[in-house]
């Protein structure tokens, strides 16, 4: 399943997924970021693979300088209009994640819920490791936010529904590819009345040391492994993989 992710992040994505906005929980993974990188005030963050911007904007907020970069343009759509209803100096740009050209421009750069491993093969998410150590300035630090291999193969589940925006469910069908290390999912998402959309996504759930390996080839020291938004260590059953990395 190749570029799966040029088309998939649409209005329908948003639907799905609109309980991740609640103010509490957005508020909340802003404080975890804030912390884990210990960023003071005013300070420059790259989001990258900002969606529909609720990490930027919250940042915004708080009074950080924030470049937001997506490559879906409904997302970019959405977090332009939030930023303009709330007067947010926040720059929102569309471009492929393996082509932002920044240098020594930030001083952290965040990626969250599991926008790395969609690409096609380890050589691409590479790419974008490399051009974030070179977007970062010296000692700026990367929070990188996604699954947990462990747990997934652990405690695997093969189907799973959740409710999405005005009574609409998707449900979600997975298998794991262990050569490849790929989770493969058939996403549906049935509205009210009954009209259902089908939607196929690809995503590499990497190790801690796999991600400490790629991390460390381009200049970035893994500094901490943490397994959820409240900031504790990382174990075999954390809900998340989270890594902090520092570029030396």
């Amino acid at each position: 399943m190749t570029h799966w992710y040029r088309e998939f992040f649409d209005d329908l994505y948003l639907r799905a997924y609109r309980r991740m906005e609640a103010p509490e929980q957005v508020q909340r993974e802003v404080d975890f970021i804030v912390r884990a990188l210990q960023l003071p005030k005013g300070t420059r963050v790259l989001d990258l693979c900002c969606g529909q911007g609720r990490h930027s904007l919250e940042l915004a907020r708080r009074g950080f300088q924030v470049v937001g970069v997506d490559l879906s343009e409904a997302l970019l759509y959405a977090a332009r209009q939030r930023a303009e209803q709330e007067r947010l100096p926040v720059t929102f740009i569309r471009c492929d994640m393996r082509d932002i050209e920044f240098a020594d421009e930030f001083d952290a750069c965040i990626n969250m819920f599991t926008s790395f491993g969609y690409l096609e093969s380890e050589d691409e998410d590479a790419k974008v490791l490399q051009r974030v150590a070179v977007a970062l300035k010296r000692g700026g630090k990367l929070l990188l936010d996604v699954i947990n291999r462990d747990r997934l193969v652990r405690q695997f589940q093969a189907r799973e529904w959740h409710a999405a925006d005005e009574g609409w469910l998707v449900l979600e069908e997975r298998t794991f590819d262990h050569l490849s290390g790929r989770v493969e999912t058939l996403w549906v998402m049935v509205t009210r009345d009954g009209v259902r959309y089908e939607r196929r996504f690809s995503v590499r759930a990497y190790t801690p040391a796999e991600l400490r390996w790629m991390s460390e080839r381009v200049g970035l020291r893994v500094t901490e492994l943490l397994g959820d938004y409240d900031g504790h260590l990382y174990t075999w059953d954390s809900p998340r993989l989270i890594v902090v990395a520092v570029k030396e």
